[in-house]
């Protein structure tokens, strides 16, 4: 490998709209017709068929689908919901939202997902549901969270998010779980721009979802526009939470474009799997199971603090420095302020999670991404972990 020029830039993320979705977005354009319609409906019918699953309610994000998700399964005050401390925000406030407490189990050193074990260890008569997080797009072990589900009937609800090209056993996600809410935000594998969808093998729930993101309605003004519907009813408060036909037809073109990209983004996951697995002793690789499929939406190292002379974020002040921009996915929800106050969380309870969230490092990887490029980010981390091992 060959280090670029002083000049080179490789973002954490980059995204190329395709052809396709540029058209369907003209077309929307053009229809007479921008809100929820006739394309965020084909958008639902394509996620479902890509997943295996007959039902999906596309909604505004994904932090608003889990919270809809939740409420579906009348989940509210009082109510405890136990998930994972290693995660965005956005899962905790959708709990929140509902009114329930999250209750937080530690995750699984190896893969950084919610640890079956500990979720027993925290069901309580007042349980009402299982939110795993598929972090980075590696699916939870949902063999152990169906029995755990089964054995204490508890509906498992997965924050899948980073996880529309993954499967288990070959069964993609919402196969396994009562309910999975997707992200179709920019940086994702199958972007809208902004938007998520509940995607489940359960009629009524994703109805439920549905209706109760139209404000409660019985009915939408694309049907009453086109006549299949004459009037509506108010059954339930409900939440201004539909997507867009504009999302939808982003989405719609970017589909055509899935395939290719998923496997551009595990031909890249390999290459950096080959190109760092020389350096065990300085960094830790992502774990890949057998029978598990990656859906490879982040690419995480796990750095041996103890091997290194400097901490996480030094590494990356070092990396942007050669143009390379990396992140960090996730701070623990325990090292923010508010949800440490609120909830009265402490690292000392979560040693897996506080011990990753001083180690991780997300290095670039999306399919317009260059081979040549992962070459340059694993040169320059080897370098710099080399030359800062003590």
């Amino acid at each position: 490998m060959r280090a670029k020029s002083s000049k080179t830039r490789i973002p954490l993320f980059d995204l190329k709209v395709s052809a396709a979705a540029k058209k369907e977005v003209a077309k929307t354009l053009t229809s007479g017709w921008l809100t929820s319609g006739p394309r965020v409906a084909a958008f639902e019918r394509a996620v479902a068929k890509l997943l295996g699953v007959r039902y999906s309610a596309a909604v505004s994000s994904a932090t608003v689908g889990l919270q809809l998700a939740l409420r579906a399964i009348d989940i509210g005050p009082g109510d405890e919901v136990v998930t994972t401390p290693f995660t965005f925000v956005a899962t905790l406030e959708a709990i929140m939202a509902t009114g329930a407490r999250p209750v937080l189990a530690d995750i699984n050193p190896d893969t950084l997902n919610i640890d079956p074990d500990e979720i027993e260890r925290k069901i309580t008569g007042h349980t009402r549901a299982l939110v795993p997080v598929d972090i980075a797009g590696y699916p939870a072990d949902y063999e152990q969270l169906c029995a755990i589900s089964g054995e204490f009937s508890i509906p498992v609800v997965s924050d899948s998010a980073h996880a529309v090209g993954s499967a288990y056993r070959n069964r993609s996600i919402p196969r396994l779980a009562d309910a999975s809410v997707f992200s179709f935000y920019s940086t994702k594998n199958l972007t809208c721009g902004e938007g998520g969808m509940v995607v489940s093998k359960h009629k009524t729930l994703a109805e439920t979802v549905r209706c109760l993101a139209r404000h409660g309605l019985t009915s939408q003004a694309w049907t009453r526009k086109t006549g299949s519907e004459q009037t509506y009813d108010a059954v339930s408060a409900g939440f201004k939470a539909n997507m867009s036909d504009v999302h939808a037809a982003i989405g719609l073109g970017q589909l055509g474009t899935l395939a290719s990209d998923q496997k551009l983004r595990e031909l890249l996951a390999m290459r950096y799997l080959e190109n760092l697995q020389d350096l065990p002793e300085l960094v830790e690789l992502p774990t890949i199971q057998r029978h598990y499929r990656h859906g490879w939406h982040l690419f995480i190292v796990r750095l041996h603090l103890s091997a290194l002379k400097i901490d996480r974020d030094r590494f990356i002040h070092l990396m942007a420095a050669r143009g390379i921009e990396c992140g960090v996915h996730y701070r623990p929800i325990f090292e923010l302020s508010y949800y440490r106050d609120a909830l009265g969380l402490s690292p000392q309870y979560f040693p897996n999670s506080a011990y990753a969230g001083r180690r991780v490092v997300s290095l670039p990887l999306y399919p317009c991404l260059k081979a040549g490029e992962v070459d340059y980010v694993c040169e320059c981390a080897a370098e710099i972990l080399k030359k800062n091992a003590r």
